[in-house]
């Protein structure tokens, strides 16, 4: 009897395809994450889109201090530059590919190496780069704040004058209106840049691996410009033997072998997902049996040769244009300097004249003065904003060719 149940059993099992119990059904039904019906969109007459805020209480007119008390920690371009490029994680992970023990060398290994480190220093080039253009932002930024604030004082005095005047009944030059409608115009962008200065520090403190919750950095250094107007195909000549993309390139191009050929296919596919594919493996005896190159591994190996050569060329060119195109911008913000130095020059000229007037005790020459105190402080603002630029100019201009990596690296290119 219990082999008839076995029997059974087994009959029943063998026809039930020995089939797992069946999961249990979920705990819960799927539900949609949006709405079945879709608003519809009615036809209107265009109106006018004016926010109502008339119900916000006016801003109080408060004193503005010359100075803010914040801690800082100073920062330097180079300091910026060096930080910047050792936090690059991606790089970091090349070089720990480098580090990592092999199972055997083989004879593409170094040529591995010299793509990692050329890699490497592509990401940390482009990372150093990126942190010194936040670097300047972040010194207009704060120049500018620094004259901003430097300015309320003047305008409050000359508002203050106004007011007592208009209360007095008696005739002043200046209307109390335009004076605060100037005053909230700064306190305007004093706040847009105090709020620029914080997502700057956000910004770069993730970038140079410093604690996102620490004081806020200083951009420090003497920000002085060159007048010397760089020599374009000097500058591409630089950029074409220095940048680390392009001799990694030449490297693979160079030591271009049939072990090497996975390699190139990988670099290609890097470029363009269709490129690199691999030839079908030898199978059976045929791959017993080949000890040298076959046919179709050496036409391949001109293929890939092809390609690689064209990527140079193209890579090349790009960054030639790059470099050509950093020229230009840095000769233009160059004249953008002295254009800006121009303007503070005559402010400047007039503010020393106010000043011999007021000494002298003519009549007005105290309001003169304020006043054209006020245009003197907005020309250095100018100014500062243009030399940054300049600067922001120049960092591209390295990155292009390559430079800011190799500064950072501490060796000789």
């Amino acid at each position: 009897m219990r082999v008839v149940l076995g029997a059974c059993a087994l009959a029943f099992g063998v026809a039930a395809g020995c089939r797992a119990p069946a999961p249990a059904p979920p705990a819960f039904a799927p539900r949609a994450t949006v709405a079945a019906n879709a608003p519809e969109l009615p036809l209107a007459a265009p109106d006018r889109v004016e926010p109502d805020v008339s119900r916000l209480a006016r801003t109080p007119i408060k004193p503005i201090s010359a100075s803010a008390e914040i801690a800082y920690r100073r920062l330097t371009e180079p300091a910026c530059q060096a930080l910047a490029a050792q936090h690059t994680p991606a790089a970091n992970a090349l070089d720990e590919e480098g580090r990592a023990p092999a199972a055997c060398e083989r004879r593409t290994d170094e040529l591995k190496r010299v793509l990692r480190f050329c890699a490497a220093l592509e990401l940390r080039n482009r990372s150093a780069a990126d942190a010194a253009e936040r670097f300047f932002q972040l010194a207009a930024v704060e120049g500018q704040t620094d004259f901003l604030r430097e300015a309320f004082p003047r305008l409050d005095e000359l508002l203050d004058k106004a007011k007592g005047a208009r209360a007095a009944n008696v005739r002043f030059p200046l209307d109390p209106a335009d004076l605060e409608r100037q005053r909230v115009q700064m306190l305007t962008q004093l706040e847009q840049a105090e709020a620029g200065s914080a997502l700057l520090n956000i910004d770069l403190k993730r970038r140079l691996g410093q604690p996102a919750v620490s004081e806020r950095l200083w951009p420090s250094g003497d920000f002085g410009i060159q007048t010397e107007v760089p020599h374009v195909e000097e500058e591409v000549t630089a950029a074409l033997a220095d940048r680390p993309e392009l001799r990694g390139l030449r490297a693979l191009h160079a030591g271009l072998i049939p072990d090497a050929l996975p390699l190139a296919r990988e670099h290609l596919r890097g470029t363009n997902p269709l490129l690199g594919s691999a030839p079908p493996p030898p199978r059976g005896l045929a791959r017993l049996l080949r000890r040298s190159a076959s046919a179709e591994t050496l036409s391949e190996l001109e293929v890939r040769r092809k390609q690689l050569a064209d990527l140079i060329e193209a890579r090349e060119r790009a960054v030639a244009d790059e470099t050509r195109a950093a020229v230009v911008s840095l000769t233009a913000q160059a004249r953008k300097v002295q254009l800006a130095r121009d303007r503070l020059d005559l402010w400047a000229a007039q503010r020393t004249d106010a000043v011999k007037k007021r000494e002298a005790n003519q009549p007005g020459a105290e309001l003169l003065e304020a006043q054209v105190t006020l245009e003197w402080l907005k020309a250095r603002t100018e100014v500062v904003g243009e030399v940054m630029a300049w600067h922001t100019a120049r960092v591209r201009l390295k990155a292009a060719k390559g430079w800011l990596a190799w500064e950072c690296l501490g060796a000789g290119r």
